[in-house]
């Protein structure tokens, strides 16, 4: 029945204002009919007490009846009754002890002379008052209001007194005071659920829009924006999930250029490897050069081989599983070992080497193998792109809580429009892709990514045409674990 938010919220609210409003009617005409009968009850007594007192007045002793009273109430005073009970536009009735009708203000009249007042009415007389809403058996045909006195005289109970008034005036007046609350009340029902429609149509307008944005982003589209109104629940929802339509458009658009750059990657060695592997296979390559063009697809082979390696750390970082085993040793120590591993390169391209005999030994407490492949990395930079005769400069040093490691190479540098962009994924500066042939352009952003992963922080510097620095810093931690050599 209920298909939708809206129509669930409204109705539910609908209902619990129609029901408040109906248990609101329903105490005040409950309030309204105590008020009224209280009032009647006080009117009628007060009026039953002045006609006890005139009857009491104007009854004299005689002889005792058949029912052994020895006061006699003369019908006389059945014109004054009358007038009596005109004041409250009602009857007066006065009973003997045996609650036999002697005078009534109806006169000649009067209907009650044969009639039985109920056992229940008689009883409260006697008791000394009454106050009730009935037809006092068949004493009226409708309801009426009922009270009733004792008729003492010198403090002998001769008889009562039983005055009556129709009960339709509180029913008449229940009836108009339900039906000025009654439009009064749809008055304000009306303005509650206009109210309640629109506040409802505003809370649900963003939850639709939220349905429609999901559903936009299943199918790929990260394009559509939820209008965020306000600063509740609901607007705070809202501007998440535009985030999240952030967030999940770059991570598509970086998708996107990852699996373009590796398909560029993996192809241009492949094209190569298949397309001499082909010449020499069909002869298009003469024997004697066979060995050049296999040590280029040995080349190849290897670059591949170095992708496929940083696609499987990228992998393990990506996911989590890239853990620290921190050890404490000798950065110092673990850089010159390092730079052993370039001395042929650096010995072809006669590279002066600075620094590194003036560095002391500066111990540091980190994963060994990780902070090896940081500082490889960045040494291959160096060395690739650093000219013949040129120099790189090496500084390690600690200060305050923290131990850095500076590696400058002279060279043509990087533009400082690329600095920004130098630690991305599959980034190489022009000057790069022309020089750098076989990089794949993850290098770097491995590196800032494992120094990361020691809460550490990398910094590159560069001027045109003069050096580049990278530099980077480790935060001190303590000192407990085994030193590794």
């Amino acid at each position: 029945m209920f298909k939708s938010v809206f129509s669930k919220y409204f109705t539910v609210i609908a209902a619990v204002i129609l029901c408040a409003f109906v248990s609101l009617a329903g105490v005040q005409t409950l309030f309204a009919r105590r008020y009224w009968l209280r009032d009647k009850e006080e009117l009628l007594a007060n009026h039953a007490a002045n006609i006890a007192g005139f009857v009491a007045e104007n009854s004299f002793e005689a002889f005792p009846d058949a029912s052994g009273s020895s006061y006699y109430i003369p019908a006389a005073m059945t014109p004054t009754l009358a007038r009596l009970a005109e004041a409250f536009d009602g009857n007066a009735i006065v009973v003997d002890t045996e609650f036999r009708v002697l005078l009534c203000s109806d006169g000649f009249s009067c209907k009650h002379i044969e009639k039985e007042l109920p056992l229940t009415v008689r009883t409260a007389l006697r008791n000394g008052s009454l106050f009730a809403v009935s037809r006092l058996g068949d004493f009226y045909s409708e309801a009426h209001y009922c009270s009733g006195t004792a008729l003492t005289k010198n403090g002998t109970a001769i008889g009562y007194v039983l005055v009556t008034s129709p009960a339709t005036e509180l029913f008449n007046y229940i009836i108009e005071y339900i039906q000025i609350f009654l439009i009064s009340g749809l008055s304000i029902l009306i303005v509650a659920f206009i109210v309640l429609y629109l506040m409802t149509y505003r809370l649900v307008r963003p939850l639709r829009q939220m349905a429609v944005a999901t559903r936009r982003f299943s199918q790929g589209d990260f394009s559509y924006r939820i209008q965020v109104r306000g600063k509740d629940e609901v607007a705070e929802l809202a501007a998440a999930l535009n985030g999240m339509a952030t967030a999940l458009s770059s991570a598509e658009s970086a998708r996107r250029n990852f699996v373009g750059n590796v398909s560029h990657e993996l192809r241009t060695p492949m094209t190569t490897i298949s397309g001499f592997i082909d010449g020499i296979l069909d002869g298009t390559i003469p024997p004697e050069r066979q060995a050049e063009y296999l040590h280029v697809v040995s080349a190849e082979t290897k670059r591949l081989s170095r992708l496929v390696k940083s696609m499987l750390d990228l992998s393990r970082i990506d996911s989590g599983q890239l853990k620290l085993s921190p050890t404490t040793f000798d950065l110092t120590a673990l850089t010159c070992n390092t730079l052993v591993l370039f001395e042929n390169r650096i010995e072809e391209k006669q590279l002066a080497i600075e620094g590194i005999d003036t560095c002391s030994p500066q111990f540091v407490t980190a994963d060994y193998d990780l902070l090896q492949q940081v500082v490889y990395n960045l040494l291959d930079n160096a060395v690739k792109f650093t000219k013949e005769n040129g120099k790189i400069r090496l500084l390690i040093f600690r200060q305050e809580d923290r131990t850095y490691c500076i590696i400058r190479n002279t060279g043509a540098g990087i533009p400082a429009t690329e600095l920004p962009h130098i630690f991305d994924r599959f980034y190489k500066s022009d000057r790069s892709r022309s020089l750098d042939k076989a990089g794949t352009g993850l290098g770097l952003y491995i590196v800032k990514t494992l120094i990361d992963l020691h809460h550490g922080e990398i910094t590159v510097a560069s001027r045109e045409n003069e050096y580049c620095e990278f530099s980077f810093w480790l935060p001190d931690v303590p000192n407990d674990h085994s030193h590794k050599t």
